[in-house]
């Protein structure tokens, strides 16, 4: 399982977001996400889930090299698959999105 420090991304998250003098309620009107969802990421309660993590970066317009400093395993599939989205549009993006979920639903643990 992929680890990431959840205080890490939240307070990457918050910076980009006071940055753009946006407040927790209009990011969270943004993304469609509720407010308190927002502080609980920015505050390393909850990991944003990949979909939420998206939406949020869209909206902040960050790309994942803001992100650079992220231990991510050393996995080379998880690797090649950041290496596809990192040249991909975000309808691409999307499309990826939706796939792993519906492989992801199907998957036999």
């Amino acid at each position: 399982m992929l680890n990431i420090d959840k205080k890490y991304i939240g307070q990457k998250i918050k910076e980009a977001r006071k940055a753009q003098k946006m407040s927790q309620f209009e990011l969270a009107e943004k993304t469609n996400l509720h407010e308190k969802q927002i502080y609980r990421i920015e505050a390393g309660e909850n990991s944003p889930s990949l979909d939420n993590f998206l939406r949020i970066a869209n909206v902040l317009n960050l790309k994942i090299d803001y992100f650079n400093d992220i231990k991510l395993p050393q996995n080379k599939n998880i690797l090649n698959i950041l290496e596809i989205l990192k040249n991909s549009n975000e309808k691409e993006i999307e499309l990826y999105l939706q796939l792993i979920k519906t492989v992801k639903s199907y998957s036999v643990n």
